[in-house]
């Protein structure tokens, strides 16, 4: 969840001549436009649960994933955020966390962190950098470190800073008038709910009934926007980071007395994990003392599952993580017995099917009345790669189109080269 509160400033960043000659409203799929949508905390659960005609409605008519879209672990929104825009794993963009210290910046990283030497690594490149790279001009609302320069490289138009407090149809608002005023074909946007109302009040609240409620009646107001102001000529992706569950019990590390605070450095990692770098000499012990804890599982950095691809940042992740066995139970830092103020989260295991995220799509580069099971957030920047008609960056090979070819129409060619963990999911095609 973004939790910053700062003024909402759009930066405008672009030649008047590039506007010259340009009639965006006429472009046609031989042009193909994009807008991705993320809805954060929006739990794939939910589309059974709730009565949402419109967002049914939009799933049934394109293309979605009838099992939800599979985040990156940790489960959290600014590193499943990098996920999506990179195709990488958070081992490999390195976000790994909400707010995590870097030892060798010797800075503390967060989403609303400017330009502090976070991005150095040249093979993590976030899709609007790859879309500008190649001429292809975009708008980034929101959007986890659309702020950030990537090697000196902006997009046309991003978000300065972050505002929780720009209602959903102003962000609607803006990226159609960009795409029918200017020759954007990338817009990216960022809301920060049901995920808000998920942590207040749980997932099954009458809170988180409403707001979905309102985003379904936010959706409808898109689509008419889309038929009305461009003719319906335009591939829109709705997807969301996480999914939510409730929390069922705190555990206190510190306050209960397995481990003393001294025996591990300050930046200690919490919520659905307990990561902690002990001080020298102290590994085995921390370690044992962690083990104490019932119902969770201590894993050295160099042993954690495969499957989690969180082990390879050492400069960012410390030597041990403590993972609850049981979905709910979260772990906290705090040195007193003070009460947790959410009542849902999320951070687990990102199989668990709380945890699973949203995916649908439609438009004139996508199938119609497609289903397929699963696939994975890393996916999601492949396939806008596709769309887009531009070359993905070779060094996100976490995702892949192998298993999805059958998104687009037969006349599409997909290329699907990759050597990734996402093609090994199970994909089951149902035409409607």
């Amino acid at each position: 969840m973004m939790r910053c509160r700062c003024i909402f400033l759009i930066i405008f960043v672009f030649h008047v001549t590039l506007l010259v000659g340009n009639n965006a409203t006429k472009q046609s799929s031989d042009i193909p436009r994009l807008l991705i949508i993320s809805l954060d905390g929006f739990r794939h659960d939910y589309l059974n649960e709730h009565e949402l005609p419109t967002i049914n409605r939009f799933r049934n008519e394109g293309v979605h994933a009838t099992h939800g879209m599979r985040p990156t672990f940790t489960t959290l929104t600014f590193p499943n955020h990098i996920s999506i825009a990179t195709g990488m794993y958070q081992e490999e963009h390195g976000i790994v966390h909400i707010s995590f210290f870097d030892r060798l910046l010797n800075k503390t990283i967060g989403m609303d962190s400017r330009d502090e030497g976070q991005w150095s690594d040249p093979k993590v490149e976030p899709l609007w950098i790859t879309a500008t790279k190649q001429k292809v001009k975009s708008a980034v609302l929101f959007w986890t470190a659309c702020h950030n320069e990537f090697y000196g490289i902006r997009p046309l138009i991003y978000s300065w800073s972050y505002s929780d407090n720009i209602p959903f149809r102003e962000k609607i608002d803006n990226a159609i008038s960009y795409f029918r005023e200017l020759p954007i074909r990338l817009v990216m946007v960022y809301h920060s709910e049901p995920d808000k109302q998920g942590h207040v009040y749980g997932p099954n609240s009458p809170e988180v009934r409403d707001t979905l409620f309102r985003l379904d009646s936010d959706i409808e107001y898109l689509l008419t926007k889309v038929k009305s102001d461009l003719n319906d000529d335009l591939n829109i992706i709705i997807v969301s980071d996480h999914g939510m569950a409730n929390v069922t019990k705190v555990i206190r590390p510190f306050f209960e007395k397995y481990l003393n605070p001294a025996s591990v450095e300050t930046s200690v990692l919490t919520g659905g994990l307990f990561n902690v770098m002990p001080r020298s000499g102290l590994t085995e012990q921390v370690r044992t003392n962690l083990s104490k804890i019932p119902n969770v599982t201590v894993y050295k950095r160099d042993e954690m599952p495969e499957r989690f691809h969180y082990s390879k940042p050492a400069s960012r992740l410390g030597e041990l993580t403590a993972l609850p066995d049981i979905e709910g139970h979260i772990l906290s830092e705090a040195t007193t017995n003070e009460s947790d103020p959410y009542k849902g989260n999320h951070g687990w295991d990102n199989t668990v099917p709380s945890m699973q995220a949203i995916f649908m799509a439609r438009g004139p580069s996508f199938n119609k009345n497609v289903q397929i099971r699963s696939l994975n957030n890393v996916d999601i920047y492949h396939i806008a790669c596709h769309i887009l008609k531009i070359n993905p960056n070779p060094h996100a090979t976490a995702g892949s189109l192998v298993n999805l070819t059958s998104l687009f129409p037969p006349k599409e060619t997909v290329s699907t080269t990759t050597t990734s963990e996402s093609s090994s999911l199970t994909t089951e095609i149902f035409f409607e």
